[in-house]
């Protein structure tokens, strides 16, 4: 029987596990996953320690996702308006209107062991606050209003601070004061739309900015700062990874996501390659066993790797 060689092109399974507008990336210590809002799709996906990226969680019909912020066994997700939550099953506990108007960066805050957590803080870049969130009593309360759009945030929990940073041009970074809702600059960048703001162990800080396509470190104080990382794409709002010393970063700019080994102490800087795994084998019908003489493999970068011959 001549040999048939069949290409089929299934879109829907093909792109429901693929990077679409990465926005914020979450990193889970418990079980080594990181989560990635779809800004584009309503999805936020889960890359897990094999490599295999799946929808953790779909159908957000409320804005973005954007940003991700992991509580104990709680998810937090900023979504158009609203606060979301969801356990690590990806079933959604939690839905909170916030009366805000595009949610964005969320950070949180917490006193004594990790298992206290008090707040979260969460900026609405379009109407130009910053939220308080209280996790025990479910309710919220307007922190300050700036006169800019504010993008990443992140609570300094090695000097008790709340740092934003913001979007347009000579974008600063700014520390709020909680109790009194004032702020003062630290630092104009000289950089354009700042998106995400993290920090590592050692105290050092991590800016994404969209004018230089780069990450940029500041020490503590914000008194020197170095370009690490370049030739990104409009990089979101990143994380760093302290179990493993590794930043993630989504691209939004090309739908990619990128993890760089950078060390606490400065000695080491390199690529930390996530290879692409199989995420869904199938046949000719749709189906996902491995019987049939006919399949192809889909990656989760959204490729196809191998096509089989059907005799």
């Amino acid at each position: 029987m001549r040999n048939l060689l069949i290409l089929i092109i299934i879109p829907i399974i093909i792109y429901s596990q693929n990077y679409n507008g990465p926005e914020s990336i979450e990193y889970n210590s418990n079980n080594g996953s990181y989560y990635i809002s779809n800004s584009n799709n309503g999805q936020i996906l889960e890359l897990n320690n094999d490599n295999d990226l799946s929808v953790f969680t779909s159908n957000i019909n409320t804005g973005g996702p954007h940003g991700l912020e992991l509580v104990g066994q709680t998810l937090f997700v900023c979504s158009g308006s609203n606060l979301l939550g969801y356990n690590w099953f990806g079933n959604q506990i939690l839905n909170y209107d916030m009366d805000g108007v595009f949610l964005n960066g969320i950070t949180q805050r917490w006193e004594g062991d990790e298992n206290d957590i008090i707040d979260l803080f969460i900026t609405d870049f379009s109407g130009k606050k910053l939220y308080h969130y209280s996790i025990a009593e479910n309710t919220h309360y307007e922190v300050c209003s700036f006169d800019k759009n504010p993008n990443g945030v992140y609570y300094d929990y090695i000097n008790s601070r709340l740092l934003v940073v913001f979007w347009g041009w000579n974008a600063p970074v700014y520390e709020v004061n909680i109790e009194s809702g004032t702020y003062n600059t630290i630092i104009n960048t000289g950089l354009s739309n700042l998106d995400g703001i993290t920090m590592d162990q050692c105290g050092n800080f991590y800016i994404s900015a969209w004018s230089s396509n780069a990450i940029h470190k500041y020490n503590s104080d914000f008194t020197e700062t170095e370009i690490i990382i370049e030739g990104m794409s409009n990089p979101a709002d990143i994380c760093f990874n302290e179990s493993d010393n590794i930043i993630g970063i989504p691209n939004s700019g090309n739908n990619t996501v990128e993890f760089i080994n950078y060390s606490c102490d400065n000695t080491n800087t390199t690529e930390h390659i996530r290879k692409n795994e199989i995420i869904f084998s199938t046949n000719l019908l749709g189906q996902s066993d491995n019987q049939s003489k006919f399949q192809f493999n889909i990656y989760n970068d959204g490729t196809i790797d191998k096509i089989y011959i059907l005799k």
